[in-house]
């Protein structure tokens, strides 16, 4: 079974791109399908203060994490 890890990001805006600040990432391994579905945007529940920064949910391969490009 392939391995993925649940990375969540941070992006800013400047009004007309959004830019990566950072992620934190979660080294608990699942299976894709576990992974996708801790992503789903109904199961999580989001306030920010400001409109220019957000969170993205992402699964990755296990195999890929800390490198830039992943094949």
């Amino acid at each position: 079974m392939k391995e993925f890890i649940l990375v969540i990001s941070m992006w800013g805006s400047d009004g007309m791109t959004d830019h990566y600040i950072g992620q934190i990432a979660l080294q608990e391994p699942f299976s894709e399908k576990q992974c996708h579905m801790l992503i789903e945007e109904d199961m999580w529940v989001s306030s920010y203060d400001s409109p220019y920064f957000h969170m993205k949910g992402h699964c990755f391969p296990k195999a890929c994490a800390g490198k830039d490009k992943c094949d």
